[in-house]
């Protein structure tokens, strides 16, 4: 038999391998070192990862540098995440390649979410009192607590890197950005601290009641406070920018996108705020009890609220341009893509609504109050009740795993690419880390 890779010209070869799949080259690889190198071509598997969405995970998030999860003994039931690609150091194969080694990563790494393939870490335990705030960047954990303490964990050791007092109330909101850690507090105050060391940079005063809600983009700190006020930080210069008014009840959620600011409040109304500016851009009020969540881009603002409803308005005009209905109480949490917009109820259930405002399908795993949502390109993830977080397929409507492992009720949420961390609210306040990698 002729080995046509050997007499073609080198293009040629490659044009045939582009029409082959990523299994079928897989199997080519195993014919020859030559047939392994031309299947392990950069340009197919970079091809393969922009068709399938997944440049981010060779860019922004470099799978080919995450240390996978150590092999557990006892994990007879194969539920613990697991990848290996071990090539001898003294094999004549060559290193997969880059675009190669992130598709097969990937792969491997969408297969945990969706089997329900993870390793629960040590349980972080340090907090006296209830955990009130998370925040983490995939490398540290920060969190803070009713017990006025903050606290920097690594998530390679799963230690507490640094304990810090200084706040004089619960820690109700904690951000963090780069290698800055901002604080929101019951006592009034904002303070600003290196993840690397744990020292204090910078207290910011000005509200006159507590701190509930930050965003923080790296030089801009927007907060919300019981005094009815948002307030704009300039970091780098240390210095309150702008007081805004506006709403007559306490603030019940804050989101920030591009150079705006987002508020919704127990007064039944959303203020969409220009951060630079220091103004309100528009007023939305259509909703009859209080606005629980918020998510907005440059198009499209969508609201979840106490009255059971979602609401959709344009962000251009601030018009309502659609009621949701369907939940049979509360909505506690939302998220949208580019696809699906998705919410959380106190009736237990989550529905994924098309941007039309169909309803796609209405999924059922929980029991009690469903409060975290997270919505990426490839799955949803529901936490809620009864220490339940479900991993879902939002495309097709279906459930890929509940995961049962959970080993603490829940009330705040945090994901990446390969890890899932959850605060408890119980006292003395845990936190939970599932890596799936």
């Amino acid at each position: 038999m002729v080995d046509f890779v050997e007499y073609l010209p080198h293009e040629l070869t490659e044009r045939i391998f582009s029409y082959l799949s990523p299994a079928d080259l897989g199997k080519a690889a195993r014919c020859s070192k030559q047939w392994r190198e031309m299947s392990s071509h950069e340009a197919l598997w970079l091809h393969f990862c922009m068709v399938n969405g997944w440049m981010k995970y060779g860019l922004t998030v470099d799978l080919t540098l995450e240390q996978s999860s150590p092999r557990s003994k006892s994990n007879v039931s194969g539920t613990s995440p697991v990848f290996e690609n071990y090539i001898p150091v003294d094999s004549s194969l060559p290193q997969t390649k880059k675009w190669k080694a992130v598709y097969m990563r990937t792969q491997h790494l969408l297969k945990n979410w969706a089997k329900g393939r993870y390793r629960v870490a040590p349980i972080l335990r340090g907090h006296r009192q209830k955990v009130s705030a998370i925040d983490s960047n995939g490398h540290i954990v920060v969190s803070g607590s009713a017990d006025k303490s903050l606290r920097i964990w690594d998530l390679q050791t799963y230690r507490c890197m640094y304990k810090i007092d200084g706040h004089a109330d619960t820690i109700n909101a904690v951000k963090i950005k780069n290698n800055l850690i901002v604080t929101g507090c019951a006592d009034c105050s904002i303070r600003v601290y290196d993840s690397t060391t744990g020292q204090i940079i910078l207290i910011f005063n000005g509200h006159s009641a507590s701190v509930d809600h930050l965003q923080f983009d790296g030089e801009t700190i927007v907060s919300a406070g019981a005094d009815r006020t948002v307030r704009i930080w300039n970091l780098p210069e240390g210095k309150l920018q702008f007081t805004l008014k506006g709403h007559t009840d306490e603030i019940e959620c804050l989101t920030i996108y591009g150079g705006y600011a987002l508020t919704g409040s127990w007064d039944t109304t959303m203020i969409l705020w220009d951060v630079y500016k220091g103004q309100g851009v528009h007023s939305l009020a259509d909703h009859t009890e209080v606005v629980n969540c918020c998510q907005f881009d440059d198009t499209r603002i969508v609201s979840g609220s106490a009255d059971g409803t979602l609401k959709v308005w344009s962000t251009a005009t601030g018009e309502c341009l659609q009621t949701l209905r369907g939940h049979e109480e509360e909505v506690y949490c939302l998220a949208f893509n580019k696809e699906v917009i998705a919410s959380g109820s106190s009736d237990s259930t989550v529905r994924i609504w098309s941007h039309a405002g169909v309803v796609k399908c209405v999924l059922k795993q929980h029991i009690g109050i469903v409060r975290c949502l997270h919505l990426d390109e490839e799955k949803l993830i529901s936490g809620g009740d009864q220490k339940k977080l479900v991993v879902w397929d939002f495309k097709k409507g279906k459930l890929l795993n509940a995961i049962h492992r959970n080993p603490t009720l829940l009330h705040l949420m945090w994901v990446n690419e390969t890890k899932l961390i959850t605060a408890s609210p119980e006292t003395p306040g845990t936190i939970t880390v599932l890596n799936y990698w």
